[in-house]
């Protein structure tokens, strides 16, 4: 076998080689989905339980033993919080501190018996400073006795959704009650419920106020330090022996809306781990503007007989999606066959079905947004044919200017 065979051989097979690693290329990228690539599931916290939720939609963005049941420490004031905002009609009214309700309690500050304060002073006092007794005040004016508000709790929790959960006090104090447990998912949906109501949202981003207790002005802080980030909203601290440090927020940032919840975090712990779930969220997942209805989806041609009229097609509806930076998009079109003249404004002319990941997650009309009687007739003259008459004229113009001449000596010499 010569060299010059040889090497030519080589030549082809590395050829082959290639073409070959060019079309597995290809079909890697058109066939496997996007967001099979990579996956960011794996966060380095310490909490034994997490969730991160989307508020707007309720979509699980991320969990971690997110159904295991753990004590949930002071927030549960969450409940407590909303089950009084919506079963007292005047929050401004003066309620009196009972035995059961009075002294510290591990709270910040302790209640007197007698003391006279009002119930929305109460629910701050609650929810901003997480005080204990205030929730047995609360319970107490609501239903008579802490034992039967505990009963409207739990038969909210179930009304709601969060059906892992049970408590058997107001405050989240857990070293006498041993089955006050709920999950991270429970506390996201009951955070989410609670976020609804507007003075609730109001009293748990107030990082610091003050109650008046016996016409006395006594200043309060939240405990939630992360207040003092702009895009964090809330909404409750927890801490128990047994409950570890726990934290549910609120939080706005980039558009999207989150509620995440860490249980049972290590000691100095459970901020960075809520934070690190909060940047992943926003990391990898974002709002889409994926239809918009105000811009014109296509343009489409209609024939009338010889003519043709444009038609410009609008979705009926916009689409805004929370999607993650992995997902695969795609919108596939079905117009009507066989569209004619007259077109009115509104009529649907076809749809869009938007796909994620390869799911039908919507189907939108496509409709036009004017009338249309008749097709405006336009007179095309063609430029080729333009120049074709000119040529014409052009070759023509000596032919008649002989034939003149010739004209002129034929009657000159018809004189003579």
């Amino acid at each position: 076998m010569s060299i010059k065979s040889s090497f030519s051989r080589r030549i082809l097979i590395l050829l082959k080689i290639f073409i070959i690693s060019i079309l597995i290329s290809i079909i890697s990228f058109t066939i496997i989905p996007k967001h099979l690539y990579a996956s960011n599931d794996t966060i380095d916290i310490t909490a034994e339980a997490a969730i991160v939720m989307d508020y707007d939609s309720g979509k699980i963005l991320w969990e971690k033993n997110s159904s295991e049941k753990l004590y949930p420490a002071s927030t549960t004031k969450m409940m407590t919080g909303i089950v009084a905002i919506e079963n007292v009609n005047n929050l401004n009214e003066i309620v009196k501190i009972s035995k059961n309700a009075s002294g510290t309690n591990s709270s910040f500050f302790p209640f007197k018996i007698g003391d006279r304060i009002s119930i929305l002073d109460l629910l701050k006092a609650a929810l901003i400073n997480s005080n204990n007794n205030a929730t047995i005040a609360i319970a107490e004016h609501v239903s008579g006795n802490e034992k039967d508000f505990v009963k409207l709790m739990n038969e909210k929790a179930i009304e709601i959704g969060a059906f892992n959960t049970y408590f058997q006090n107001t405050n989240g104090l857990d070293s006498k009650y041993p089955e006050h447990k709920t999950t991270a998912r429970d506390l996201a949906v009951i955070a989410r419920y609670c976020m609804n109501n507007e003075l609730f949202r109001k009293i748990i981003s107030t990082k610091n106020d003050y109650i008046i207790i016996n016409d006395e002005k006594v200043d309060i802080f939240n405990t939630n330090i992360l207040l003092c980030f702009d895009y964090i909203k809330g909404i409750k601290t927890g801490f128990t022996e047994n409950a570890g440090y726990c934290l549910v927020l609120y939080s706005e940032r980039q558009g999207l809306k989150l509620i995440t919840v860490v249980l049972k975090s290590e000691e100095n712990k459970r901020t960075s781990d809520i934070l690190k779930l909060i940047d992943w969220a926003n990391d990898n997942y974002s709002n889409k503007n994926i239809v918009n209805s105000d811009k014109i989806y296509k343009t489409i041609k209609i024939k009338d007989g010889s003519n043709e009229v444009s038609l410009d097609l609008y979705p009926q509806t916009g689409l805004t999606q929370l999607v993650n930076i992995n997902d695969k998009i795609d919108i596939t079109e079905t117009l009507k066959p066989d569209l004619v003249l007259p077109v009115t404004k509104g009529q649907e002319i076809g749809k869009i079905s938007v796909f994620i990941n390869d799911v039908n997650i919507k189907d939108i009309k496509l409709i036009s947004k004017t009338s249309i009687d008749k097709p405006i007739v336009t007179q095309k003259i063609a430029v080729g044919k333009n120049q074709d008459q000119k040529k014409v004229l052009i070759f023509m113009l000596p032919f008649y200017f002989l034939i003149f001449i010739f004209i002129i000596i034929k009657n000159l010499f018809l004189k003579l």
